[in-house]
């Protein structure tokens, strides 16, 4: 007969290992917030951890503005490094920040993330359908099999055709 504390070892062996199992995501993100602990982003943060930096010294050399390509794992940082072209074309991003180049029926086509399909099950934040414009800057995120998911419009009561 196996004892409880047994089963209840193997279980959380288990979980424990599904949950390790999962894969890093990727953000293009732009800072927005660097308490220390926290790194804060259009609509989002990630724990700092003991991630690694890459191009960047360390978390003190995080500053607001910066274009940042993020691996990450159940919201703590893993990876940081400047976001730079070749990590802005990578197509397995889950979370990206881009401006909206123009948009066509159920299509949007973005600086840096190319053209990108949505659907009526998207979910829309700060925003809609109708707040699309050229310019305009929008989070994006994508569930595990691509498939967006969210479109966040930052900022969509700025007139982006004042100067």
């Amino acid at each position: 007969m196996i004892s409880s504390s047994a089963i209840s070892g193997l279980l959380f062996t288990l979980f424990s290992s599904a949950v390790l199992a999962e894969p890093a995501a990727l953000w293009l993100v732009t800072l927005e917030h660097n308490d220390g602990l926290r790194l804060q982003f259009q609509g989002a943060e990630l724990e700092l951890g003991n991630a690694t930096f890459r191009g960047i010294r360390g978390a003190a050399d995080l500053k607001p503005g910066m274009p940042l390509a993020i691996l990450s794992r159940h919201g703590v940082a893993e990876q940081i490094s400047l976001d730079n072209e070749a990590a802005s074309t990578a197509s397995h991003w889950q979370r990206a920040e881009a401006p909206l180049v123009a948009v066509k029926g159920q299509t949007l086509h973005l600086n840096r993330l190319g053209t990108i399909g949505f659907d009526a099950a998207t979910r829309w934040l700060n925003g809609g359908l109708g707040d699309l414009q050229a310019g305009r800057q929008l989070v994006l995120t994508r569930d595990q099999t691509g498939r967006l998911t969210e479109i966040l419009v930052v900022n969509p009561e700025d007139d982006l055709a004042s100067p």
